[in-house]
């Protein structure tokens, strides 16, 4: 997509595991990405990690590039400082390139805060994860229908995003979302059913117990106030999807799937 306005920024982490834990082995970004001191959870030698940005959101012309390398063995948990928020667009949009590559044994959790759309913005992301024999990546993201408080529900012009998942050289699984509300009935069957924000939240694990799906079923069978459907990929991977009204109750509830997932990997 052509970048008329702004300028492209990029963000380039390597890790690598030593002796049962993950260090930082490179890294280099631009503005207006940084990258906050790495700090250590649990027991399981994973780093995580925390973008952060000095812009006041996502702006028309902007084009970010995140590159993620983790060496044989890493893990880490990447997340970013604040919700993103995509701002009022006059003609043009931005666009998100994000290409993961976990190396055997290596276990990327991609937990981004949730994306707000303006009304009037355009926003298109793709990203690309290429898995070894061994790695674990987790996906989560949660989408608002817009400022909903505001009354722009639903007021953005565009949103799309798209995911391929790489086994090997094998295409395991593929996904687009296009999201346009002058052309669609955003509000119906089959996009957001009445409520205000979608959650997604993707597994992919060559080793991914057989009872792991039974297990998440059963924890979001006791959730209230908020709808959801588990699908199996095409190989290693389950997909799951909720639909509710707020942001923090989505997030608790991804949580509470995450952690069970957690115990699968670590």
């Amino acid at each position: 997509m052509n970048n008329k306005f702004g300028k492209e920024s990029c963000l380039y982490i390597k890790a690598k595991e030593l002796n049962g834990k993950t260090y930082l082995q490179d890294s280099y970004f631009t503005a207006p990405f940084k990258i906050a001191k790495p700090f250590f959870e649990g027991d399981y030698g994973t780093m995580s990690l925390m973008i952060m940005s000095s812009s006041a959101g996502v702006m028309e012309g902007d084009t970010y590039r995140i590159d993620i390398e983790l060496d044989k063995g890493a893990k880490v948990r990447l997340e970013n400082q604040s919700y993103q928020k995509i701002h009022r667009m006059k003609v043009g949009n931005a666009v998100q390139y994000n290409s993961f590559t976990l190396y055997e044994g290596a276990f990327l959790d991609y937990d981004p805060k949730p994306t707000i759309p303006f009304a009037d913005s355009s926003f298109y992301s793709s990203t690309v994860c290429r898995l070894a024999e061994g790695a674990a990546f987790i996906y989560s993201d949660i989408l608002a229908a817009g400022r909903v408080k505001r009354g722009e529900l639903f007021g953005f012009r565009e949103y799309r995003s798209g995911m391929r998942i790489y086994y090997g050289k094998e295409l395991i699984f593929l996904e687009n979302q296009f999201l346009n509300p002058k052309v669609q009935s955003l509000e119906q069957i089959g996009f957001f059913e009445g409520f205000t924000h979608q959650a997604t939240l993707g597994f992919f694990y060559d080793r991914m117990k057989d009872n792991l799906i039974n297990n998440l079923s059963d924890i979001l069978e006791r959730v209230e106030d908020v709808q959801f459907g588990i699908s199996k990929a095409k190989k290693y991977g389950l997909i799951v999807r909720l639909l509710g009204n707020s942001s923090d109750i989505l997030e608790n509830i991804l949580s509470l799937i995450k952690n069970e997932i957690i115990i699968n990997i670590l």
